[in-house]
Parts: structure tokens; C-alpha cells; sequence
């Protein structure tokens, strides 16, 4: 399978170079800041770190992207491939990544008119004295919708995944870069869906410790809230978040940190590995014989 022959490729180019892990650790580092502030329940600092965090991201990932190109042309490469590449094109993957959550945004904003055309919906048709066929039949429009537009989401989403790499290892431009990523995904759907499936696969595995343990605390809290409710007592703080000590922050956050080094690493290199595989050759003027894959000083 052509997803597997590509993951086998990322492996060996990452045990010749485990210095792009060091890649995947800047990455972790930065957004360590937002997940321990989200962890310790405090209010706005998060979003303030998202988007700070937006854009730095495109410089970190390029770079990581650079590494693992030339470890996988054979090459030893190193952290000035990582600042040399992320200088480069620190620009076009920021323009790509905004025209990217403009995607995003006008799904949100269709979803949110579906929403409120739904209730409308359900609304008149409850007062018009449909009753209960009028709520079913509203509830179930509105549900069809929903999946068709997330259906529809998910599918450009997959298309277009590649488009980061795009932007490096092909030096295509902010809109380039889509069109390469969906021309490379339509001739290659099976092994395209192969990748998903095993970067899907590696990044619930890897993140499972966290995520169990979040998600455990939530519904403890749950629990603690309605047995509060239930005995009538005092109402457990809101605003204090998961409830989590400062040791359980802390421990969180360097699991999380140890655990998005090894899956960006991955990942990054996989992405690329499984692009060179599957991408038409690039025959660009200013690539010819030995360029095709360029190094970076």
C-alpha cells in the first residue's frame, strides 16, 4: 500500500535526522503557553495565545517541513535548514493558513444561519399548531442539513490537506498551494485516505494519555456539580475550569509538550514523504535535474 511504503519512508528519515524532533519540540513549545492557561481555567489569556500562537505556527511548521525534505533526499540536515526554510516561507504558508480559516469562518457563519433558520422553523411551526410532527420534522431537516455541510467541510478539508506542504516543498504560492493539494489527493484517493486514516490512528494514540484525563476530570466535575445540586449545597466554582492543582497543570503540560514533539515530527515528515511520493513532478523554469530537491544554507 502506498500510504504504508511513504510512513516506512518517514521512519527511516527520521531516525537519520532525529534532530527534526527538535523541530517538534519548538512547535510544542509554543503552544505549550495556551494549552496550560486552558488546563488552569484562566479566562481570555488563551485566546490571546491563539492567535499570537497563528502566527508564529507558519514559521515553525515550514521549517520542520524543510528539515524533513532533506532528510528525505538523503541529506543530513540540521537547525539552519529549520530558520532558513522558515524565514522563506514564513509568508506564503501565513497567506495560505489565512485563506484557510476564511474556509473555516464561512462554515461557521452557514452553520450559525442553519442554526437560527432551524429554530425559526421549528418556531412557527409549533405556533402554527403543527405540534409534535412540526418539532420532528424541523429537528430532522435541520439534522440532515448539518451532516450534508460537514460532510461537505470534512471533504474540502481533505482535499486541500496538503496544502502546507505544497507551499514548501513545491514553493507554491497561498492559492497554488490549494490546487496542488487537491490535484494530488483526486489522483490518489485511496493512498490519500490511507495517510488520514494513519495520522488520524497516530494522533489518538498519542494524545489519548491527555485527553483521557481531561475528559475524566470534566465529567468527575459533572458529577460533583450535580451531586452538589442534589444535596443542595454550595455550587462548585465555574470559573475554576477542570478544578486542576498546580502539580496536575504542570505534569499535563510536560506530558502534552513530550507527546506534540513526537506527533509534529511525525506527522510533518510524514506529510512530506507522502507528498514527494504521490505529487506530478514539478517542472517549473527554475527546477531542473539535481534542484529538484533544493538545500537549504
Amino acid at each position: 500500500m502506498a500510504a504504508i511504503s511513504s510512513l516506512f519512508t518517514a521512519l527511516s528519515a527520521l531516525r537519520r535526522n532525529p534532530v527534526i524532533f527538535f523541530g517538534g519540540l519548538i512547535s510544542g513549545l509554543v503552544t505549550l503557553p495556551q494549552f496550560a492557561t486552558q488546563l488552569a481555567g484562566i479566562p481570555l489569556v488563551p485566546t490571546g495565545l491563539q492567535i499570537l500562537t497563528f502566527f508564529i505556527m507558519p514559521f515553525v511548521a515550514a521549517g520542520i517541513y524543510g528539515m524533513a525534505q532533506e532528510s528525505l533526499s538523503n541529506q543530513q540536515t540540521s537547525f539552519s535548514t529549520f530558520t532558513a526554510v522558515g524565514r522563506e516561507k514564513y509568508v506564503p504558508l501565513l497567506l495560505a493558513n489565512l485563506v484557510n480559516f476564511g474556509i473555516y469562518l464561512a462554515f461557521i457563519i452557514v452553520f450559525g444561519i442553519v442554526a437560527v433558520a432551524a429554530v425559526a422553523t421549528i418556531g412557527i411551526g409549533a405556533l402554527a399548531g403543527g405540534g409534535d410532527f412540526a418539532l420532528g420534522t424541523g429537528a430532522i431537516i435541520a439534522l440532515v442539513v448539518v451532516a450534508l455541510l460537514a460532510l461537505v467541510f470534512f471533504i474540502i478539508q481533505f482535499v486541500i490537506q496538503f496544502f502546507p506542504v505544497a507551499v514548501v516543498v513545491d514553493d507554491a504560492g497561498a492559492i497554488e498551494a490549494f490546487g496542488d493539494s487537491y490535484r494530488l489527493v483526486r489522483a490518489n484517493i485511496l493512498p490519500a485516505i490511507g495517510y488520514w486514516i494513519i495520522t488520524f490512528i497516530a494522533g489518538a494514540i498519542v494524545t489519548a494519555p491527555v485527553t483521557g484525563f481531561v475528559i475524566f476530570r470534566t465529567f468527575q466535575n459533572i458529577q460533583d456539580v450535580q451531586s452538589a445540586q442534589a444535596a443542595g449545597g454550595a455550587m462548585p466554582n465555574a470559573a475554576a475550569g477542570l478544578g486542576l492543582s498546580l502539580v496536575e497543570v504542570l505534569s499535563l503540560s510536560a506530558i502534552s509538550l513530550a507527546l506534540t514533539m513526537l506527533l509534529t515530527a511525525f506527522v510533518s515528515t510524514y506529510a512530506v514523504s507522502f507528498y514527494q511520493a504521490h505529487a506530478a513532478p514539478n517542472v517549473g523554469p527554475d527546477i531542473e535535474g539535481d534542484d529538484v530537491i533544493p538545500e537549504f544554507e
